[in-house]
């Protein structure tokens, strides 16, 4: 695909998009991953660089209603939260669902992935257990065994930070297993009063800080106990007051101190992934047996139902007593004469035949097969897996860093006790099934035997027939003396109860309550139960040392007040009443948070007391809307102790007539912002251009110092602005920015196009035209 010049950037791609619900660029490849509005709400990923007519890569349904999206550090996983609180995880490259969990209990508004910055090695042991092999579905295919999938775990540790609409923000290692759960109003009942949405939320790179955007609050808002003095409260007072109070306008941006995260990643990789891995394990283990039980149910209901229905034909003829003794004495009965009573006479006469039951038998000894290789290859497997990660977290345990973050030694020691429970249940299972099989194998051979005397009877001629009715006669033979002793003495359930209780089922809670703790299904959900225990304990633990550092308010006034045209005006009012939110409606105001990197300039000291620097972005003023860029400066100090974060402003301005506005912007790299300027005039149409800035040639000052600069007055390098775009994209509502490949995507939702930009084009072709001239 041929690239247009706009200006010093070439147009990419422009092209119609739908109704966007969010839309993120890959970090580390040329993929945007778009989620569309209810009610269609899909996930798509494109690859919108490439020179592919058809760009779209893949699409997948959302479960739920998606709110939100984030991309891995690694670039191959996507995040998707959605409105019922789950956030589900897909395959970049295939779409696939690897791994949903519902962390929250309202919808989730923002996502945020950061990379941890360490590997993870993986134990020598991980890879000599013996795989865990997909559970067949059915007995007839239960040979076919494949690897089941692998892990979730990365050897890269990684954080997904997510925040819901009532403050409950989530810190989970690789987005599957929760570090950290806290929530913003720690009292619920002041929720209401303090009307704040959380609207954005971003943990720093070194993860010592959490920045969460909270949008438009009432006058009356009452924020958390933070550490900043009163004279900081506002980037915007400048004598240290109060904030201004516009329930349209007023943001602000609570910072807290999760430097535990970094102190200890290297103990918290190393956890989680053995915790997650213990987790996935488990999962798996209920599964195999839910799966489990329900194939040896429908397996063995072939046997079951023919059972019954001799029993009933037993209970025609005496009319009375125990069905289950009944059946005994009558097949008893028939084992000492040698001839069947009158009511096996009748069932085997008129209710089988010697194919059926000759089917049946075959039916019931391949369902036991099954159970036993299930249990044998999968179940006792999954017992070795578990054992040999409990003695790996048994061994973390007994160090003082460990304990540090939650992990209980204590419920480990409970952990393997239930295991152990488990894996004596599943040796338990196999002599069921052994014993189920010799007595089921008695009744087959007596009642085919006698069947098959029946047939003879009735025909003397053993010759006719066709040859598939003729039975083997190896199973038609009398049964031994072993098998009959042992049919003697059990007196075993002629419906096999003993396997089907011992599996037992998780819908099924009508038996005694013995019978269902002594079943497989029981045990595995106390397992499950007790390792998602093991997580709570250091998510507990992990927030119990977090902490406010700040809370910073400021007016984001909508930059579209300032807009001359009485049409956008209209269209932004509309949609500020509504409150249709980003990347959608034009109407909000959008702000923007970047942690800027300080490691140049650190110097010498403690790295978990390091300064923490957060960059906030927004458009407004008036009477023509301005960058605003605030710099906060965190001194982070030791654990528990006071701070006084230090704030700088920088003032843009499209021109100094006032007919140009910032309307959108966005941190492109660590020294460049890019923005979209709307430019208006009265002999003209108003245009609208996208711009990238050198913020570095920006002076920043103290709150009420700052002294707005013209775009004319920035150095000739500082500065790199597009030609006029579309006129589709007077309304663009939403921008993203990706620094690695250089790209830039304006999102326009009312005429629903989505435009990218190459914002590195013009080094290219600089580099291009001199290679020419050599």
């Amino acid at each position: 695909m041929e690239a247009k010049k706009r200006g010093g950037f070439s147009v990419v791609s422009d092209r119609a998009a739908s109704d966007l619900e969010a839309f993120e660029w890959n970090s580390t490849m040329d993929l945007l991953a778009c989620l569309t509005a209810a009610p269609d709400s899909t996930m798509s990923i494109y690859r919108l660089l490439s020179e592919d007519q058809s760009p779209k890569l893949l699409s997948e349904k959302i479960t739920g209603v998606g709110s939100s999206l984030a991309w891995s550090p690694c670039g191959r996983r996507v995040a998707v939260g959605d409105r019922l609180g789950g956030i589900t995880l897909f395959d970049g490259e295939t779409g696939s669902v690897l791994h949903s969990r519902r962390s929250h209990s309202a919808p989730v508004t923002a996502l945020c992935w950061v990379d941890g910055h360490y590997a993870y090695e993986e134990p020598a042991w991980s890879g000599m257990l013996p795989p865990l092999l997909t559970v067949p579905s059915a007995p007839s295919n239960m040979f076919a065994e494949t690897p089941s999938r692998e892990d979730l775990n990365s050897s890269k540790f990684s954080i997904l930070a997510s925040v819901d609409e009532v403050g409950h923000v989530v810190l989970a290692a690789g987005g599957t297993f929760p570090l950290q759960v806290k929530d913003i109003f720690e009292d619920q009942h002041q929720l209401q009063s303090r009307c704040r949405n959380p609207m954005a939320l971003h943990l720093s790179p070194d993860l010592r800080c959490l920045a969460v955007l909270l949008g438009p609050g009432s006058p009356s808002m009452a924020t958390p106990d933070v550490r900043s003095p009163p004279s900081q409260a506002s980037v915007n007072s400048p004598e240290g007051g109060s904030p201004k109070k516009s329930p349209s306008s007023d943001l602000a941006v609570v910072v807290w101190d999760v430097r535990r995260l970094a102190i200890r990643r290297k103990e918290l990789a190393q956890c989680s992934a053995m915790a997650e891995r213990l987790c996935g394990v488990a999962s798996y283990t209920q599964q195999a047996v839910d799966t489990l039980g329900t194939v040896w149910r429908s397996s063995a209901s072939g046997f079951v139902n023919k059972i019954r229905a001799l029993t009933e034909c037993i209970e025609a003829y005496s009319g009375a007593g125990s069905r289950a003794m009944a059946v005994h004495s009558e097949l008893l009965f028939t084992l000492c004469t040698g001839n069947p009573s009158d009511p096996v006479h009748a069932f085997l006469t008129r209710q089988s035949t010697p194919q059926q039951l000759s089917r049946l038998e075959k039916s019931l000894m391949q369902a036991l097969d099954y159970v036993n290789l299930v249990t044998c290859s999968h179940l006792q497997v999954a017992v070795q897996h578990m054992l040999t990660i409990l003695q790996e977290l048994k061994v973390c345990a007994g160090w003082d860093r460990f304990t540090s973050i939650g992990l209980d030694s204590a419920l480990i020691s409970q952990l393997e006790e239930q295991v152990m429970r488990f894996a004596a249940l599943t040796e338990q299972l196999l002599l069921d099934s052994s014993y189920a099989r010799r007595f089921a194998r008695t009744v087959f051979h007596l009642l085919l035997y006698q069947a098959q005397k029946l047939s003879e009877g009735a025909t003397p001629d053993n010759t006719t027939g066709t040859p598939s009715s003729r039975l083997d006669p190896a199973h038609c033979t009398a049964p031994n003396p072993s098998d009959v002793e042992d049919f003697v003495a059990r007196q075993q359930s002629l419906e096999l109860k003993e396997v089907t209780s011992r599996i037992g089922s998780r819908a099924k809670a009508s038996d005694a309550e013995e019978e269902v703790e002594a079943s497989l299904a029981f045990q595995v959900a106390q397992l499950v139960s007790l390792v998602k225990g093991l997580g709570q304990g250091i998510s507990s633990e992990m927030a119990r040392h977090s902490a406010p550092l700040m809370c910073e308010s400021f007016s984001a006034p909508s930059p579209w007040h300032c807009v001359a045209s009485p049409e956008l005006r209209a269209v932004a009012s509309a949609d500020a009443a509504s409150l249709v939110p980003s990347p959608r409606g034009i109407g909000l105001p959008r702000v923007h948070m970047a942690w800027e990197d300080l490691s140049t300039n650190q110097g010498k000291g403690l790295k978990e007391t390091l300064p923490e620097q957060l960059l906030i972005l927004w458009c407004g003023g008036s009477p023509e809307a301005q960058l605003h860029l605030a710099r906060i400066h965190l001194p982070v100090g030791a654990p528990g102790a006071a701070i006084q974060p230090q704030s700088q402003l920088a003032t843009l301005k499209v021109n100094s007539l006032g007919s140009g506005h910032f309307m959108l912007s966005r941190s492109y790299d660590a020294s460049h912002v890019a923005a979209l300027i709307l430019e208006e005039g009265e002999s003209k149409q108003p245009t609208a251009t996208v711009c990238l800035l050198d913020i570095s040639a920006l002076e920043f000052h103290p709150p009420g110092e700052e002294v707005p600069m013209v775009l004319n007055q920035l150095p000739q390098d500082a500065l790199r602005q597009s030609a006029a775009l579309p006129e589709s994209y007077l309304w663009a509502s939403s921008m993203r920015v990706m620094s690695h490949r250089g790209v830039c995507s304006i999102y326009s939702w009312r005429k629903r196009r989505l435009l990218t930009l190459d914002l590195e084009d013009e080094d290219d072709a600089e580099d291009d035209d001199m290679a020419l001239e050599s």
